[in-house]
């Protein structure tokens, strides 16, 4: 915030992910909540990367429930996978992808969280 500005909001920019339990801002604003969020065993290495991707690619195509459209997502995983299998990942795509396997799978804290730690791994690895 630049000085002598006013506190008027949650600005939320660029390649930001924001999980929370309760947020404001403002005068006067005020914001109480609890939160307990875990995200998975996040990948140490690349191979575990693509282990990783494995695995979320397989639960999409068990049809998880809550999920709308899971074909569609698996197969967003799978491209994923198949980004992470070659010899230098691009970063950026895997991003993207990741960024719309989150907005898909949020009903599910399980996948939410395996994509979360995915996500983490990827910003740390490449």
């Amino acid at each position: 915030m630049q000085p002598g500005r006013d506190n008027d909001g949650i600005r939320i920019e660029g390649s930001a992910t924001v999980i929370a339990g309760a947020m404001a801002a403002g005068a006067g604003a005020r914001a109480e909540g609890t939160t307990n969020y875990t995200a998975g065993p996040v990948p140490a290495d690349l191979e575990e990367l693509r282990a990783a991707l494995d695995s979320l690619v397989e639960q999409l195509r068990a049809s998880p429930a809550g999920i709308s459209d899971p074909d569609a997502l698996a197969g967003v995983a799978f491209s994923a996978r198949e980004e992470a299998r070659k010899e230098r990942p691009n970063k950026h795509i895997l991003d993207g992808l990741l960024h719309a396997l989150m907005a898909g799978v949020g009903n599910s804290a399980a996948l939410a969280n395996a994509v979360v730690a995915i996500q983490h791994a990827v910003s740390v690895l490449l």
